[in-house]
């Protein structure tokens, strides 16, 4: 009886000594652990430590004993996230993720939660810098790739979600890009007037012109005193037809803006297309007001009051042949109209002798007054520019 008994202390005895044995697996990883990590800042003094680490807790987590032991995942997911961070390879990376996870699972109290994190925080900054990395070699679409993982460790992080979606913007993975930036939306990032610019930008390019302008709208109600994006709505409504509707925001900015030209030009483009001229070049003439050498502003009220002669004109050609002082009436009223254009044609040309349209004016001009030398002169020199 003795002898059995004797035998059998022995084997439990045996038992606790292995159990025992893979328990100090794990503390020797901690506590190697704990060494590198005071003294990470001399990498050759921290390299032996961190080995030890990464040996000891490779022993715990595969060992019966322990293999479901939540302190031995939690300190494989640090160790490695560690390993992953400084040696800067995937397979460290991957398995420090599968740690966390397993750990993560096991950790029903959250009793380890602060150091997930810390693991978690060390592979997003890995992925941050390998995405930066591809970034600065311009391969873009792998450099969207790693950006977007660092998401898993630290999701809604504005960094990485920017990053990504940069990424996606240089690779024209506008999809991709416009998704990344919604999100940003959500959040108080700090460059958020940039972030509504570029999303209007890259639903232009997806010809979604509705939503540029409904993106720019929302930003431009967020930031009123930004000058980009009250422009950018501006001229995207003003080329998709909606010259009607943003006159009031142009007037708007031409008040908060009286020294910006641009915005009394796009009020004489919306009050021309909204059919009143009057508003139009008086909007017109305020722009040559602010730059008195401002080509654009002089072709388009040039070509503003032309117009408004060329109708008069084709209007007492319609007249009946009985009405003849209204015709002559009209006639003289069309002259005169041509007359104050010339001065802004004749401008428009000297300010921008390459343009097409200036010259093209020029030479309506004097095709009515039945002047052929000009017209042949301005003939040679569109000729010239092709």
């Amino acid at each position: 009886m003795k002898k059995k008994s004797l035998i059998l202390a022995l084997a439990v005895s045996c038992i606790s000594i292995t159990a025992s044995a893979q328990k100090s697996a794990i503390a020797t990883a901690k506590e190697e652990y704990d060494k590198y990590t005071a003294m990470k800042a001399q990498p050759k003094l921290a390299e032996p430590a961190i080995k030890a680490a990464q040996e000891a807790i490779d022993k715990a987590v595969v060992h019966e004993k322990t293999k479901e032991d939540v302190n031995a995942w939690t300190y494989k997911a640090l160790i490695y996230s560690e390993l992953a961070y400084d040696k800067k390879t995937d397979d460290l990376a991957n398995q420090a993720t599968e740690a966390i996870k397993k750990a993560t699972a096991l950790d029903v109290k959250g009793e380890n939660k602060d150091k997930l994190k810390n693991a978690n925080t060390l592979l997003y900054y890995y992925q941050v810098q390998k995405g930066k990395g591809l970034f600065d070699n311009k391969d873009y679409t792998n450099a969207y790739t790693e950006f977007n993982k660092a998401l898993v460790y630290n999701p809604g992080d504005t960094t990485a979600n920017y990053a990504s979606g940069l990424a996606a913007m240089y690779s024209k993975d506008y999809p991709k890009a416009i998704e990344r930036y919604n999100d940003l939306l959500k959040t108080n990032y700090s460059q958020l007037e940039s972030i509504y610019s570029n999303l209007s930008i890259m639903y232009a390019a997806q010809k979604d012109t509705a939503a540029a302008i409904r993106i720019l709208s929302e930003g431009a109600t967020k930031f009123p005193n930004s000058a980009d994006l009250a422009t950018r709505e501006i001229e995207f409504s003003l080329m998709s037809g909606k010259q009607k509707q943003v006159i009031d925001k142009i007037s708007s900015q031409v008040e908060k803006n009286p020294t910006n030209r641009l915005y009394p030009f796009y009020l004489g483009i919306a009050y021309a297309s909204a059919g009143d001229p009057k508003k139009a070049e008086e909007a017109y003439k305020k722009a040559i007001a602010v730059d008195p050498n401002y080509a654009d502003a002089y072709v388009n009220l040039g070509g503003l009051i032309m117009n408004n002669g060329i109708d008069i004109y084709n209007k007492a050609n319609k007249l009946p042949t009985n009405k003849v002082a209204e015709y002559n009436a009209l006639k003289k009223q069309s002259a005169a109209e041509f007359d104050r254009a010339f001065p802004y044609l004749e401008k428009s040309a000297q300010l921008n002798p390459n343009s097409e349209l200036a010259l093209r004016n020029l030479r309506t001009y004097y095709n009515i007054k039945n002047n052929t030398a000009k017209v042949a002169e301005i003939d040679a020199k569109i000729k010239a520019l092709k």
